[in-house]
């Protein structure tokens, strides 16, 4: 009983799914039948659909279409217009296409073309009076503006962040062959819009703000200019920034270079300008009186070639912030008093010397200066303290004097104790005075000894001078091989006064 109902329920299953298969098999072949005769589901030509249609309904809308055709030509700044088909004449010629493109679709294959899109494109849908399109694209105006492109190019230098690049003006000149076929080819398809811009119809720049070789030149150009290099002289600086690096450099396809020879001109208007060695100085005395100081060793004296290299060197490396100068010789500061708030006033008249302390007068006493009678005079001038030296031999051919405090100023002229004097001051120097060396008495030299420091400025003035004096030259008057001689010379004083020797160019170290 169980096995003729089981086998009763296999019988309808099978039957169910027979039936099933018969009616997609039906179902199948119905819609291969249909789809012989008619565009499958999701077919379009030249963008209008026309599934499930027959040719002649497909041919009957695309007459349809084509009598209300219009056409959006979109050009630059808002120029363009619509072209409608009674402006060109447009009229639908199919010639058979329309039962071509349905006969080339596959029926058999119709289930799957609900997943898919056929699309057909056709120029041959279409026939209109090309004349008349020339004229009705004249009446757009769009060829009326004709703004000529213009590259990409540098702007000039602006403080404010160098060189840039100013973009491409793509401008508003129509190429008219390319216009004219561009939107001809549009309307063979029936397309909506064209968009004259996208399709390449205007004259373009060569040259745009993307261009390598541009790009590579403005960067080259700003590492240069952008530097900002600011040089301190007290209450006056320099700047040596874009607006006097871009006189500097010269360019040659995307190379920029720098031009040592007008950085070295830059230097040497520096070193004319704040350079101080050697000048007269105005000089406010003990007394309040102000005089006069001419000559000396004293100031600052740059060191123009290898100022230059490394000023050329920070603008090549592309380094901003501040830069020193190389010096020869430096002052304590900068600006007309360039001696500071400390420093050694020798007062030769008076026989007696001061020294100062941030303005403070700290210790003061007589000396004896160099014998006029002899022609050993103390030049006047200002000066700088060489070095300090304690327990050191003065030599000369006839004499060998130890001195406790040693403190050479011009050469091998200095400030020292002189234990062999029982008295300072007066007019002793003129027949009794030193071979040069500013004489002081022990203690006081011990103090001034305490006080003073390397580099600080000693102010020479008055005196007898019955043997005319040669001046040191300012040098900012010399030329480069001049003031490299008178370095020498200075060095070769300063070794002389380190080792105790006698200079027999000029004054010497005093014996007893």
């Amino acid at each position: 009983m169980q096995r003729r109902r089981d086998n009763t329920t296999q019988r309808t299953v099978i039957m169910i799914i027979t039936g099933i298969l018969a009616v997609l098999l039906l179902a199948f072949f119905a819609g291969v039948f249909f789809f012989s005769g008619h565009f499958l589901p999701n077919t379009t030509i030249n963008d209008t659909d026309v599934s499930y249609m027959t040719e002649k309904e497909a041919e009957k809308i695309l007459t349809e279409e084509a009598e209300k055709y219009s056409i959006d030509v979109i050009g630059r700044e808002g120029s363009g217009g619509t072209i409608t088909a009674g402006d060109i004449n447009l009229k639908p010629v199919f010639n058979g296409v329309i039962g071509e493109f349905q006969k080339s679709q596959e029926a058999f294959t119709w289930p799957l073309s609900f997943s898919d899109t056929p699309e057909f494109n056709s120029d041959n849908v279409v026939d209109f009076d090309e004349d008349r399109l020339e004229a009705a694209l004249n009446a757009l105006g769009i060829f009326d503006r004709n703004r000529e492109p213009e590259d990409a190019y540098l702007s000039e230098y602006n403080s404010d962040g160098g060189y840039r690049i100013i973009a491409e003006d793509p401008g508003t000149t129509l190429i008219r062959g390319k216009t004219e076929e561009t939107v001809k080819e549009a309307i063979e398809l029936l397309k909506k819009n064209v968009d004259l811009s996208e399709e390449g119809c205007y004259k373009e720049p060569g040259i745009t703000k993307e261009d390598a070789t541009l790009n590579t030149l403005k960067d080259n150009l700003n590492k240069f200019v952008n530097v900002k290099l600011t040089i301190d002289y007290g209450d006056n600086s320099e700047t040596v920034d874009g607006d006097l690096i871009g006189q500097w450099i010269s360019v040659d396809g995307t190379t920029v270079t720098l031009d040592d020879g007008k950085v070295k001109e830059y230097v040497d208007s520096l070193a004319k300008a704040h350079d101080t060695f050697g000048i007269s100085r105005q000089f406010k005395t003990h007394s309040g009186e102000t005089i006069t100081v001419r000559g000396g060793n004293y100031g600052w004296w740059t060191d123009r070639p290898n100022t230059a290299v490394a000023l050329a060197e920070a603008i090549r490396k592309g380094e901003s912030g501040e830069f020193k100068p190389v010096y020869f010789s430096e002052a304590k500061v900068h600006g007309d008093s360039d001696i500071g708030n400390s420093y050694v006033e020798v007062d030769l008249d008076n026989q007696h010397v001061y020294v100062y302390k941030d303005n403070n007068l700290v210790v003061h006493c007589d000396c004896v200066s160099g014998k006029v009678s002899a022609g050993n005079f103390t030049p006047d001038g200002t000066y700088a303290i060489t070095y300090k030296e304690r327990d050191a031999t003065l030599v000369g051919e006839t004499y060998s004097s130890p001195v406790s405090y040693w403190m050479p100023f011009n050469g091998n002229i200095g400030l020292h104790d002189a234990s062999w004097r029982s008295s300072f001051g007066g007019s002793i120097y003129v027949t009794g005075g030193s071979h040069g060396c500013v004489n002081l008495p022990k203690s006081k030299a011990a103090e001034i000894f305490e006080q003073v420091e390397k580099g600080e400025a000693v102010v020479v003035y008055g005196g007898k001078q019955e043997v005319p004096q040669e001046k040191p030259q300012n040098v900012t008057e010399l030329t480069e091989e001049q003031q490299l001689a008178l370095l020498q010379l200075i060095l070769q004083q300063q070794a002389a006064a380190m080792s105790g020797q006698i200079d027999e160019t000029g004054g010497g170290i005093e014996g007893q």
